[in-house]
């Protein structure tokens, strides 16, 4: 395996060649476990790599990998070693992700995951399930806020501040796996949230929302109203279209940024710090706040390690509509979406830095294809964008499911050069990709069912048993332009 390296807005391999990766988010966030919570075995990377995917954003938890503040699960993390070796074996790299959803489960009495219950300080706050969603603890939960000062503030624990441990359990995991071939990089936390300062910005948030429905001109209040009264759900959520995001969330931005320069950005910089000391080798993710997940505009500056700026770092922003995690998103708005993702790719530019979009998707049971049209859309924009991706998420039989319809789709692996742009026309069934080349090269691509290639020497690197391929096709220095007609 090629180990990856970054050049401004693009992922390059040890040849040079741009890379675009596609994959999955496989996570355990179960409390109490000793082995990873999904069989990765050789069937299962077969099936994996047969599909096109080379990536997995694998998602572990501090609860299970330091149950006992000091005491790492070595059962648990055997687990992950078996992973990381049969990933090495296929060819598909791994993102390491420290998860969190609401700080921690709290021992169960939360439906979070992430800190174990030591590392928990809640002031006497109690925890407790979801009353809406499972992310109401974010907006109304005492013990969520708490247990994030005391995070972000690195308060104590038994004489030890709590970013100080968080620093040493990924200083561990860099030495382990710091010299596997399958090491893509280091996500160092999930969806971060500022605490208490978040009550702030979620009442603002409710006052812009309504504002932007009353007084907004861009929406049809006239036809939202009608809609509503007649229970005509679809048609009232689609009046709030992207045009109207930024006017919503743009007077949240000085708040957000006041989390992400003063608290977000110094954890950043030290974390890669504890990781640098060990290792070199991988790419270091920035995420953005949960809360900029729907268009708020994220401000940290890129990571700095000892005052200089990492030469090795990625953004890996998410996003999904303003209904997820309710029955209402499948009635999800792409020009929503795509308005919360221009936002990130924003971002992305001030920073100079390649993306992974680390979460997408999340509409369905796997087996749902009516939101595929959707789906679509969004992949297209990906591609628009040159973004690798990773879909949300892999629920432990997905590779036997209508997913992969949607997932298994042809694309550039490696591309002998920059990129100028690629894509799938879904109506003639026909995959472009052109790229400019300062010298002879390779570029690899997967085509997901039988094809024709005309004009155009190629040959084939490896076949699939469900009729897909890796296809070779070398080239000198120039301008190239290649068109794949699928059958």
């Amino acid at each position: 395996m090629e180990r990856i390296f970054t050049d401004k807005l693009r992922f390059i391999d040890s040849k040079g060649r741009t890379r675009i990766f596609s994959g999955m988010n496989i996570d355990d966030k179960l409390l109490n476990q000793n082995e990873f919570r999904y069989r990765l075995d050789d069937d299962f990377f077969k099936k994996y790599r047969a599909f096109g995917l080379d990536f997995i954003r694998l998602a572990v938890t501090w609860q299970n990998l330091e149950p006992k503040m000091g005491e790492y699960n070595e059962k648990y993390l055997k687990s992950l070693d078996k992973i990381f070796n049969l990933a090495e074996k296929y060819g598909v790299y791994i993102l390491l992700d420290m998860h969190q959803d609401i700080y921690s489960a709290n021992g169960g009495k939360s439906v979070g995951d992430g800190a174990p219950e030591w590392a928990a300080i809640t002031d006497g706050a109690k925890p407790r399930m979801p009353i809406f969603v499972w992310a109401d603890g974010y907006f109304f939960g005492r013990w969520v806020h708490n247990s994030f000062d005391h995070f972000w503030n690195n308060d104590f624990y038994r004489g030890v501040g709590l970013q100080d441990r968080y620093c040493e359990l990924w200083k561990m995991l860099a030495k382990r796996y710091k010299d596997s071939p399958a090491l893509f990089g280091y996500d160092l936390m999930n969806e971060p949230f500022p605490g208490s300062p978040s009550k702030k910005i979620f009442v603002r948030l409710v006052s812009n929302i309504a504002k932007a429905v009353l007084t907004n001109e861009k929406i049809d209040r006239k036809k939202m109203f009608k809609a509503v009264i007649s229970g005509d759900t679809a048609t009232a959520l689609n009046c709030v279209k992207g045009d109207v995001i930024r006017d919503v969330m743009e007077p949240l931005d000085e708040l957000e940024a006041d989390f992400d320069i003063n608290k977000y950005s110094p954890f950043m910089n030290k974390t890669s710090a504890a990781i640098r000391e060990v290792t070199e080798n991988g790419i270091i993710m920035m995420e953005q706040c949960y809360l900029c997940n729907s268009g708020i505009k994220q401000s940290a500056p890129p990571i700095t390690v000892n005052g200089k700026r990492e030469p090795l770092q990625c953004f890996g922003p998410h996003s999904y509509d303003i209904m997820v995690d309710t029955p209402l998103y499948k009635y999800a708005n792409s020009s929503r979406v795509k308005a919360f993702f221009t936002e990130m790719h924003n971002t992305q530019l001030r920073l100079s830095v390649p993306v992974v979009v680390g979460e997408w998707g999340g509409c369905s049971d796997n087996t749902d294809t009516s939101w595929f049209p959707h789906a679509h859309e969004l992949l297209d924009f990906f591609d628009e964008k040159q973004w690798s991706n990773a879909y949300w998420d892999y629920h432990g039989d997905d590779l036997e499911k209508p997913i992969m319809e949607l997932l298994c789709r042809t694309h550039p692996v490696a591309v002998a050069g920059e990129i100028i742009r690629y894509g799938f026309n879904r109506e003639n069934e026909v995959f472009t990709l052109s790229y400019k080349s300062d010298k002879k090269g390779e570029t690899l691509i997967y085509v997901h069912k039988p094809f024709t290639l005309e004009s155009i020497e190629y040959s084939t690197v490896e076949e699939f048993d469900n009729g897909s391929s890796l296809i070779s096709v070398k080239a000198d220095k120039g301008e190239h332009t290649i068109s794949i007609k699928l059958k």
